[in-house]
């Protein structure tokens, strides 16, 4: 299952729960307190099995996860132990341990000819070759990982500007276009930022690309 795909599905399971509670037909407030840690052992379990996610960071999320679900549901093995004071860091351990963990290095590119991209990346890295005769865009997301985008084989036929979507949250996207692309960034960075090292001064080419970006705590950068 696609990351991107995880990320919906617990999204719309947590507004379903949400909405059932508004309804008065479940508890969800106690739902919500209760199996909290499942979201963090998912998350583990994705990355565990994932061809470039990142195993020791994997392990990390899906022991914590475990502590954390052990002691909502009152084990006794874990009594006596506030595990609440043990929040704030262990999400600095996890964050400081992506920070350090050395990343998989792919030998093999992912070679796409698909006119619209669509990736997301969840605690994982992608390195993206697209060589589309017509491209049209699409989005790019990250959290806790890092994408790399080759657009230098790609070609844009529309008269229209393409538009990318990028979202960028602990992590980083770096996008490479063609010579001949006009490319402007837009978003808005939040403890982060983006750069645009493409010439600007191109107002004539009729290859227009539009990166519309939100960046926090991270970096998008696009070049030749």
């Amino acid at each position: 299952m696609k990351k991107r795909n995880l990320l919906g599905i617990l999204i719309i399971a947590i507004g379903v729960v949400i909405l059932l509670g508004r309804l008065d037909i479940i508890d969800s407030e106690n739902i919500f307190g209760t199996y909290w840690p499942l979201i963090l052992i998912a998350i583990g379990l994705v990355n565990l099995f994932d061809k470039y996610g990142s195993k020791t960071l994997a392990s990390v999320l899906i022991i914590v996860g475990v502590i954390f679900q052990l002691k909502e549901l009152n084990l006794k093995i874990l009594e006596g132990i506030n595990i609440g004071e043990f929040i704030f860091p262990a999400v600095v351990i996890i964050v400081g341990a992506w920070l350090i963990i050395p990343k998989k290095k792919r030998s093999n590119k992912k070679i796409y000819s698909d006119n619209i991209l669509d990736t997301f990346c969840l605690f994982s890295g992608s390195d993206i070759i697209n060589d589309s005769t017509d491209f049209q865009g699409g989005n790019l997301g990250t959290a806790f990982g890092g994408i790399d985008v080759d657009l230098r084989n790609a070609n844009i036929t529309e008269n229209e500007p393409i538009i990318i979507d990028a979202f960028v949250a602990f992590g980083g996207i770096d996008i490479k276009v063609p010579m001949d692309w006009k490319v402007e960034v837009k978003g808005f960075p939040l403890f982060g930022g983006w750069d645009n090292k493409t010439k600007r001064e191109m107002a004539d080419s009729n290859k227009v690309l539009i990166v519309k970006s939100f960046v926090l705590f991270g970096g998008l950068g696009v070049e030749y």
